[in-house]
């Protein structure tokens, strides 16, 4: 795992625009709320080059590929989920690449315990199904990947599973937001938003503890020569 002091500096850009993001989501300011959206996700991009530049570490070719692309996606689906089919196709596609990261960077079974998503996801469609309407099938589809991806960060280490249970709670949240009367407050959508930026950083953080040490140059080169 990286050391702490680098992965407070690392992503400290990342919690400075979460934490100014988050604030002013609560102060009603919807215009900077929406501005400061869009650079939540590429300052933890920017906090995950950092971590692995300054730290000289190294993740496997694939891995970091699929996790740069589960962040772009979910960049994607923050910019776009005022058009919620747009959005929840981001969304989708984002927890089909953290099911690919977590197959590729962890080689464990899934957790026993991920078999709870099954009651939470029957739960959550019931308490859904009167106000879904058209959106039906999206949402059971959507639901049934974001449970897969929170069974399968059970595969890594506490960071990823936890990071998929935020993952969880928050979508679960918005859900009834987007759908229900409730949640619809201020301080209610500044806890979903939270969670959803804090499962986005363990998810990171979980990854990362697969990172190994980059070798010294002299010695690429001498294991290139022989």
């Amino acid at each position: 795992m990286p050391r702490v002091p680098l992965l407070l500096g690392g992503f400290a850009p990342f919690l400075a625009v979460s934490v100014f993001h988050l604030a002013v989501k609560l102060a009603g300011l919807v215009d900077l709320d929406r501005a400061t959206k869009g650079l939540t996700i590429p300052a933890l991009l920017l906090g995950l080059v950092i971590v692995l530049v300054v730290g000289r570490l190294r993740l496997r070719t694939p891995v970091l590929a699929m996790l740069v692309v589960a962040l772009t996606l979910s960049w994607l689906g923050d910019m776009t989920l005022a058009f919620l089919e747009l959005g929840l196709v981001f969304f989708l596609t984002a927890h089909l690449a953290y099911i690919a990261v977590f197959q590729l960077a962890f080689r464990r079974r899934p957790s026993w315990w991920a078999v709870g998503l099954a009651p939470w996801y029957a739960g959550l469609v019931l308490a859904l199904w009167p106000y879904l309407g058209a959106y039906t099938a999206p949402v059971l589809v959507y639901g049934a990947a974001l449970a897969l991806m929170a069974a399968w960060a059970t595969r890594g280490n506490a960071f990823t599973m936890i990071g998929g249970a935020l993952f969880v709670a928050s979508d679960s949240l918005l859900a009834f937001r987007l759908f229900t009367p409730l949640f619809q407050t201020p301080p209610e959508d500044v806890l979903i938003m939270g969670l959803y930026l804090a499962a986005q950083l363990c998810i990171v953080l979980g990854v990362l503890r697969t990172a190994v040490p980059r070798a010294p140059r002299a010695r690429r080169a001498a294991a290139a020569r022989a």
